[in-house]
């Protein structure tokens, strides 16, 4: 109880000076009582924090009913999804990466590393691996759809749509028949600040408001340099892989790695394989192209450090470079409180000596992992059918954390206001299916994995004494086999189920969330979305 004590006088603390994460996170608090107790200090937390940010004035934010939707792709109608592989179709696939990284980060200036919040000036002081972009370009034939995956905490969806602007430009100069673009975050935690929320609290706090009465432009923790190179790399990298498509057949596969995955927060459910669909061209001197995805945070040099790190995939690109020969591409899962379990991992000595067992632990995790893709040997061939489809939705900001990030230029996600003192933001959902019997939940934060896969929280059980009503993506699926694409297309932080909302003293998760019903509102966005084409 002591240490609860101090959590609470610790982050009461913080939210005071400017705003952070609970200092004492996932702890579990299984007492009705307890629970309580927390839940109203969590709103009366809350609410103190609602009364700073309502001194702010409030941005030049649109009203939601005059949204125009810009640089939005649809995908698929309704009609254009397929059950069978049209006559004479071929997958065709195209790979590019690049480093996103200019050569100032360490020492160059105002380049604020991501992975956590804190009120202290958090820059890079280390580079120890490159971070780069890789991106994958793919069609049945019907068009091309385009996946970029991004060494980076997360992306707003304003960040996405100026990039997919930019190569829109290029693509009809080309005459491309372009289906959808897609741009992901690998939410590394050892990464340069690309989303915002890691720039100068104190600045945004105390500036902000004289700034948004006169109209200037707030400072985010992005580097306008570096995104200004990040926009140019990602379109590059686009280009190229189009330019790169070859025809072949597409292969996948699974490997369970539970033994290397651990669940922070109940109910512990996760998705214990890696997937891997193997691309395999027709022409036998061209590479070979890994698409490979799990839900598994990047947070092997932990969430506070400074040093720049390409975590764990870093070191699975690296042996599946070497040890085959082939391109790699990584995209995250349903990954929320999913993290790390190395207890079956022996760091090299070397490693250890040189950069310490943090790091050397990490470079290990990557190594094992790689190694398990090399075990997979229920590989199935994959008709040639990718459909897709999107929904733009809108998700209510509750969680005055993030109105107070917002009114301070700190969070750079698209937000209307829908009333005094009531605030929205607009996303996209997305579901594809590849081949026959696979499904994928193309989601834009943070997913409890228990959305995605079943195992929720009963009354029993929960935070609020309720049950979770809601179908998980995999009965909508039904024979098919569930995959997640999270934090593509935007981060609009952690998906939690409604029931079990627990409190910013006791969680990361609630801290960095839209609010309590920002799970439900993709879900119900996911569920439409399905309902719709199938």
């Amino acid at each position: 109880m002591k240490k609860k004590v101090t959590a609470i006088i610790l982050t009461v603390a913080i939210i005071i000076s400017a705003f952070s994460v609970s200092a004492y996170a996932n702890t579990d608090v299984t007492d009705p009582t307890q629970q309580k107790l927390y839940s109203f200090a969590d709103k009366l937390v809350n609410s103190l924090i609602g009364g700073i940010a309502s001194l702010i004035v409030t941005p030049n934010w649109q009203l939601k009913k005059d949204y125009v939707t810009e640089n939005f792709y649809p995908g698929l109608t309704p009609e254009e999804f397929e059950d069978e592989a049209a006559e004479g179709a071929r997958w065709s696939v195209g790979y590019a990466n690049a480093s996103i990284l200019t050569g100032k980060e360490v020492g160059g200036g105002d380049y604020y590393v991501g992975g956590s919040l804190t009120v202290t000036k958090k820059l890079a002081t280390e580079q120890y691996d490159d971070q780069k972009v890789r991106t994958v370009a793919i069609s049945d034939g019907r068009g091309i759809s385009i996946f970029a995956s991004i060494d980076c905490f997360g992306m707003a969806n304003t960040d996405v749509r100026n990039i997919r602007e930019i190569f829109a430009k290029y693509a009809e100069e080309q005459g491309l028949n372009i289906t959808s673009i897609n741009i992901a975050a690998l939410h590394q935690h050892s990464c340069v600040d690309t989303f915002g929320l890691n720039g100068n609290l104190v600045e945004a706090l105390f500036t902000s408001s004289f700034k948004n009465l006169f109209r200037i432009k707030t400072k985010s923790g992005q580097n306008p340099e570096y995104m200004e190179n990040l926009y140019n790399v990602t379109v590059d990298s686009m280009k190229r892989a189009v330019d790169d498509m070859k025809e072949g057949k597409l292969y996948y596969g699974t490997v369970d790695i539970s033994d290397y995955i651990r669940d922070k927060r109940l109910p512990t459910v996760f998705d214990g394989n890696m997937n891997r669909f193997r691309f395999v061209p027709d022409d036998e001197e061209a590479a070979e192209t890994w698409i490979c995805n799990c839900g598994l945070h990047c947070v092997g040099n932990g969430a506070a450090n400074t040093e720049l790190t390409g975590d764990y995939p870093y070191y699975m690109e690296k042996h599946v470079n070497e040890e085959h020969g082939a391109n790699f591409f990584y995209i995250q899962g349903a990954e929320l409180a999913i993290s790390d379990q190395k207890e079956l991992i022996e760091a090299d000595p070397e490693d250890v000596e040189k950069y310490g067992g943090r790091y050397a632990d990490l470079i290990k995790y990557g190594e094992v992992l790689a190694e398990k893709l090399d075990e997979i040997d229920n590989e199935v061939e994959v008709e040639p059918i990718f459909n897709i489809a999107f929904t733009e939705t809108w998700v209510k900001v509750e969680n005055n954390i993030l109105v107070l990030a917002a009114k301070g230029g700190l969070l750079l996600n698209n937000v209307a206001r829908t009333g005094l003192g009531k605030y929205e933001i607009v996303t996209e959902v997305g579901y594809a299916e590849i081949g026959k019997d696979i499904a994928i939940a193309i989601i834009p934060g943070e997913l409890a994995p228990e959305i995605a896969f079943g195992g929720a929280e009963t009354a029993e059980t929960s935070w609020y004494g309720e049950d979770w009503e809601h179908e998980s993506f995999q009965e909508l699926s039904g024979d098919k086999k569930l995959i997640v694409f999270g934090i593509t297309n935007d981060q609009i932080g952690y998906l939690v189920t409604a029931n079990n909302w627990h409190t910013i003293f006791t969680e990361n998760e609630e801290a960095v969330s839209a609010g309590r019903y920002a799970g439900e509102s993709i879900t119900v966005a996911y569920t439409e979305l399905f309902k719709k084409y199938n």
